[in-house]
């Protein structure tokens, strides 16, 4: 008798629990993020009101200083010095002297670009469901096979290099046959992409308006959808030349300053735009630059480039900190902690990892290939106040410019060397302006943001901490070689 009591207790302990499973796989599951990904091209840091410019330079850039109130404003983050460099850490997670991108992108002819061996950020997010969308400035390859639809965009509108060839139809002795306009081209995955117009310098204007509407009428399809989505958008402005679309054109400020203020508008009709989809509250938006701003080039200062660096010092491409040093402001309602701000130590590099755990891919980030992405999703959404990462090394056309660790910064090669002398006992050998040094160059960068005072002869100690940064770097090439530009996948490591 007790047996079939026991048998019975048994047998209705697994219709319950059958029951309850049944109904756990029936509720609903949580949405996964949506990510916006705006990046904006060659910004100074001290140019938009939330970093101590705006209103101060003449051009208030309200919606983008409420996105920043509403969620968390780094002031310690660390991109790469040129464009290319920065959107291939972006997609592979990877510093991109890994991926034979550490410059600028190579010449057509030569399969230069993203190699489609490496495993990109969308790839990850298809993994987890997520629809895959771009429409701006790709820099990171311009033929079919190295174009956004095949490196895990489901589509793409934009152009494949940079604003800066519009330019050419204004210098002696150019003509369209000998060397043509870039394309304007879209694309599907699965399919070629193709050109469907030409970003002339009459286009040039008129470009980030075309990005906005496409990303807004992008966000609007995807009201009531279930599916998560990444979109990026990676704007022409405020690259050289920096003109405004007419609508912005106001005679009593300069040309840069009305591209700020254009900059700001098109960042709101995004936001606007996942307000109206009733997507904000479960949006992950990133607002950032590529890199800082070109201020002494000649080309930039003939149109207007008055980029401010803010408290920093220098240009791209470099490894000064206002080269690498940008704005980045991360909102996400009821997970993000709003209005605050962090300077701990990030790389954008870390969004790869960072998302690959949110969308809940992170077994998926591939481990035969060096990663340098750093999980920062507790320091996002404020369980944590440090972040994880110490040390951020810096490369430009296969040379190391320097290591940043702390709050120190330890320069061995300088590009464009700025206004204002470093004070040090020796100077070194130039060689256009790239100055390659009798010994490195240390600067507290928090003490000292400028970069003007060196500290090697009193912080001789630092050498130690930074050549263990080195020596982990050097050993992983051992194990998985860098590519070399334009190479297709690693020669195996001997």
């Amino acid at each position: 008798m007790r047996l079939n009591i026991k048998l019975h207790a048994l047998g209705l302990g697994l219709v319950l629990l059958a029951s309850a499973a049944a109904a756990a796989a029936a509720e609903p599951q949580p949405r996964k993020p949506n990510i916006v990904f705006i990046l904006v091209d060659n910004l100074g840091y001290g140019d938009i009101g939330a970093y101590g410019g705006g209103e101060l330079r003449g051009a208030p850039t309200p919606d983008i200083d409420q996105l920043a109130r509403e969620g968390l404003r780094l002031t310690n983050f660390n991109v790469e010095p040129e464009c290319t460099p920065s959107r291939s850490a972006l997609m592979t997670g990877r510093m991109p002297v890994r991926s034979g991108l550490d410059g600028q992108v190579a010449n057509p002819g030569n399969r230069g670009g993203l190699s489609p061996w490496e495993v990109t950020l969308l790839e990850l997010l298809q993994k987890a469901g997520y629809r895959t969308a771009m429409y701006g400035k790709w820099h990171l390859g311009e033929e079919n096979g190295r174009l956004p639809n095949d490196q895990g965009f489901d589509e793409w509108w934009g152009f494949p290099k940079s604003s800066g060839d519009t330019l050419r139809e204004l210098q002696p002795g150019w003509t369209a046959e000998i060397a043509p306009q870039q394309p304007l081209m879209e694309g599907r995955a699965g399919q070629p992409s193709e050109k469907v117009g030409v970003y002339n310098l009459a286009l040039r204007p008129l470009m980030d308006g075309m990005i906005t509407e496409k990303s807004v009428a992008y966000i609007l399809d995807q009201a009531g959808s279930k599916q998560p989505f990444f979109l990026y958008v990676p704007f022409s402005l405020p690259h050289t030349p920096p003109l405004p679309n007419p609508k912005f054109a106001d005679s009593g400020k300069t040309d840069y300053q009305n591209v700020l203020r254009e900059i700001d508008a098109n960042t709101g009709a995004i936001l606007d735009a996942l307000e109206r989809a009733g997507l904000a509250d479960n949006t992950i938006v990133v607002w950032t630059s590529d890199n800082g701003p070109e201020t002494m080039q000649g080309i930039g200062v003939q149109y207007g480039a008055q980029a401010d660096s803010g408290p920093f010092r220098g240009e791209f491409p470099s490894a000064w900190e206002g080269a690498i040093r940008t704005p980045a402001i991360i909102r996400w309602p009821g997970h993000v902690p709003a209005g605050r701000s962090s300077n701990a130590l990030v790389s954008i590099v870390d969004f790869y990892a960072t998302f690959a755990r949110l969308a809940g891919v992170e077994a998926d980030i591939p481990r035969d290939r060096a990663i340098d992405s750093i999980d920062q999703t507790d320091l996002f959404l404020g369980t944590a106040d440090r972040s994880k990462r110490e040390s951020v090394m810096f490369f430009y056309d296969s040379a190391l410019l320097a290591v940043k660790w702390r709050n120190y910064k330890v320069h061995f090669q300088v590009r464009n060397t700025a206004d204002g002398t470093v004070r040090v006992a020796g100077q070194g050998v130039t060689n256009g302006y790239v100055m390659t040094l009798n010994y490195p160059w240390i600067f507290n960068i928090e003490n000292d943001p400028k970069e003007l005072w060196n500290m090697s002869g009193t912080s001789e100690w630092l050498g130690q901490p930074v050549a263990r940064v080195q020596a982990e770097y050097y050993r992983s090439l051992a194990r998985f070689p860098n590519l070399k530009p334009g190479q297709e996948k690693p020669v195996a490591a001997q």
